[in-house]
């Protein structure tokens, strides 16, 4: 759960802020976070703060389902963050960072999803089916 809120978290605050990611200006003023004046000026220190969320989220992802695909792009996005905010800025690797939380998100989601029993565990009637047909 930590990893889809920070993911997310980090995607708002992005938007929140036109002037530092012109891609999402649009996107961000047709829902009306241009003018949070608090996601604006804290917009770097809540993208660190939500990648860093989303990292500990998808550790503990990691943990339940054993993948390492979702866990290394979201290694490499917080790399990417780290780089561009504390060795040499350019936007780019902060859309690169934010892309990368999203599709380790959004794997992570086919992933549980996957992993799921295809009977639920107090229907008796559906697992002596099963036994009986196999």
């Amino acid at each position: 759960m930590f990893d889809k809120l920070g993911a997310v978290g980090a995607v708002l605050s992005a938007v929140a802020a036109p002037c530092c990611f012109p891609i999402f200006a649009t996107l961000g003023g047709a829902v009306g976070l241009g003018s949070v004046p608090f996601l604006r000026y804290n917009a770097p220190l809540l993208i660190q703060a939500m990648t860093a969320l989303a990292f500990f989220g998808q550790i503990a992802s990691y943990r339940q389902h054993r993948k390492k695909g979702p866990l290394l792009i979201s290694a490499a996005s917080v790399g990417l963050v780290a780089d561009a905010y504390f060795l040499n800025y350019h936007v780019f690797l902060i859309y690169a960072a934010l892309s990368g939380l999203t599709i380790a998100s959004v794997w992570n989601v086919v992933n549980s999803r996957r992993a799921r029993p295809c009977c639920p565990a107090g229907d008796d009637q559906a697992q002596s089916r099963e036994t009986n047909r196999g």
